[in-house]
């Protein structure tokens, strides 16, 4: 459900839910909490790339067989 405008204003919207007033910056609707997402058209936040995995460090070689 979306109840925030793809333009951001100082007033409250309708909640697509239950008719309340939300706040264009709530993430959830006060009354019913219904889940805010993005308007249509409106650009989302990426999420942050998990950083590269560490390679191990090398193991120490083992003695020749035999000696």
């Amino acid at each position: 459900m979306c109840f925030r405008p793809a333009v951001t204003g100082n007033g409250p919207v309708k909640c697509p839910k239950c008719g309340g007033d939300v706040s264009p910056f709530a993430d959830e609707c006060p009354h019913c909490g219904a889940k805010a997402t993005a308007a249509p058209g409106m650009p989302t936040m990426p999420s942050m790339p998990m950083p590269p995995k560490m390679p191990s460090a090398p193991t120490a070689p083992k003695p020749p067989a035999g000696n």
